[in-house]
């Protein structure tokens, strides 16, 4: 797997052929026959681990699409079992400490995630996280099923569930990068940027899905005449959360087809291994002036994006449209559509030259667009804009996972993720406290201006005192340089 496959075999064929001379014909001609019966089995082999390389991305993306399916109906059910009629009905501020449990453990773990995702077997890994991440699911519907449910166990789900997506992160994102470089040494056109699109095709798809299976927990649909006109639902809540446990546990299948992990050696012992370990992750980020700038734009992104995204967007559809949970729904589902088409767009394009220019053309669209809802207009063409910015977002998502993927040392590739992602995820409990506060005090359409401006300003910093704007992607350097 370290070589050229087609390579090997040939050496092999080779060798076998030359060792066939003898002064007996006889033995000349056993000879040649298990020199044949050799080469035949180092094809037949060749074959086999071609065929091994090339379902390996398949089988990430099916394990991508496991957690995302999960997470997505997770994204309705979680408030539903809290703040519901039928189940909990608390408050804002529970729901809001709830969630607070459920991002907290990301912040404090991620880093640490980031180091264990290198020294471990990525492929092992990955099967134990996703057996664990079902576990909290089927707690939870075995408390419904039995009547018993309570927000200490909510709480203890989003802190248990939060702290295992924080070692599944880094985990997950850094093995694509391996999947992509194996497939590439059998002859695939599979670039890395390529390899990260299709992931986070994979991603908003699955959360697609997600979200509108959970929209079923509540109430009964009517299919439309051309689909056979029969309703689907209500499907009971913790029927759901067993979908969930179901769908987290497939992943763990589907990484057993994923090759063993690249895993590091610092050669550091002792206590402050694991401080030392994330401490040269730091300063490899810091010593990039690529990573260093997309680790800050991502903090502004979990500042002024996520937060208008968990408390804008909602507020928007209570106080201006006066819609209720259906209106969540759609607008979520309009969103993540949208970044699914641009994703899917992009997948056309293998190598494309300037990443980080179109990165922040995107970032300002998804700028414009917030802008946009400061004004009062139709509840379509409201969706419309939110379409848009889904659509900026997908390529914004797309883009800064492919330069830090790109950009990143490999000895060091988990760890510059987890530290990139850190930006995000310390960014965003800030940014939906700030929103939320600015709202109740100016109204949620003429607050839209801070998370626009701000996002603003900080695209013109990249633009004008980073590397971001005039770098090229390397995919499309090597293709340009390879001889023809």
């Amino acid at each position: 797997m370290n070589g050229d496959i087609d390579k090997i075999v040939d050496e092999v064929a080779e060798e076998a052929v030359e060792n066939v001379t003898s002064p007996v014909s006889g033995l000349s001609e056993a000879f040649g026959a298990g020199a044949s019966l050799l080469v035949s089995a180092s094809h037949w082999r060749a074959k086999r681990l071609r065929r091994e390389v090339k379902i390996e991305l398949p089988a990430y993306l099916a394990v991508q699409c496991s957690w995302f399916v999960a997470f997505g109906l997770q994204l309705v059910l979680f408030p539903y079992l809290i703040t519901g009629r039928d189940h909990l009905h608390l408050d804002g501020l529970a729901l809001g400490l709830a969630n607070m449990a459920l991002s907290l453990p990301s912040v404090i773990f991620l880093l640490l995630g980031g180091v264990v995702a290198e020294r471990a077997d990525g492929r092992r890994l990955l099967i134990l996280l996703h057996l664990l991440a079902a576990v909290p699911a089927i707690f939870l519907g075995l408390a419904l099923a039995r009547d018993a449910l309570s927000y200490p166990a909510m709480i203890l789900y989003a802190f248990t569930i939060g702290t295992i997506g924080a070692f599944m992160m880094p985990a997950r994102d850094s093995i694509v990068n391996e999947v992509v470089e194996r497939r590439m040494r059998v002859g695939s056109g599979v670039t890395l940027q390529l390899g990260v699109t299709l992931a986070t095709m994979a991603q908003f798809l699955a959360q697609i899905a997600g979200l509108v299976l959970a929209g079923y927990a509540d109430k009964a649909t009517r299919m439309p005449p051309w689909l056979g006109g029969f309703s689907i639902g209500p499907i009971s809540a913790e029927a759901l959360l067993f979908a969930q446990a179901a769908a987290l546990a497939s992943g763990a299948g589907f990484a057993l087809y994923l090759a063993r992990g690249r895993q590091v050696k610092t050669g550091r012992k002792g206590l402050g291994s694991t401080l030392g370990d994330i401490m040269d992750g730091v300063r490899a980020v810091r010593a990039d002036p690529k990573l260093w700038a997309m680790t800050i734009l991502m903090f502004g992104v979990g500042v002024f994006v996520i937060g208008s995204f968990l408390v804008v967007l909602p507020i928007i559809n209570r106080d201006v449209y006066h819609f209720g949970s259906s209106g969540i729904r759609d607008m979520f589902v309009t969103f993540w559509m949208g970044a699914f088409v641009s994703s899917a767009v992009l997948a056309v394009f293998k190598r494309i030259k300037r990443q980080g220019r179109l990165l922040l053309i995107a970032q300002l669209i998804a700028s414009v667009s917030i802008l946009a809802m400061m004004g009062t207009v139709a509840h379509w063409m409201f969706l419309g804009i939110v379409f848009v910015w889904g659509l900026a977002a997908g390529i914004s998502i797309a883009m800064s996972r492919s330069i830090v993927q790109d950009s990143a040392p490999k000895a060091k590739l988990a760890r510059v993720l987890s530290i990139y992602q850190l930006g995000f995820m310390a960014g965003a409990p800030f940014g939906a406290a700030l929103m939320g506060a600015l709202v109740d005090m100016f109204g949620p359409q003429k607050i839209a201006v801070v998370p626009a401006g701000g996002m603003i300003l900080m695209i013109a910093w990249m633009v004008f005192f980073t590397p971001v704007w005039n770098m090229k992607g390397s995919a499309w350097i090597a293709h340009h340089k390879a001889p023809k």
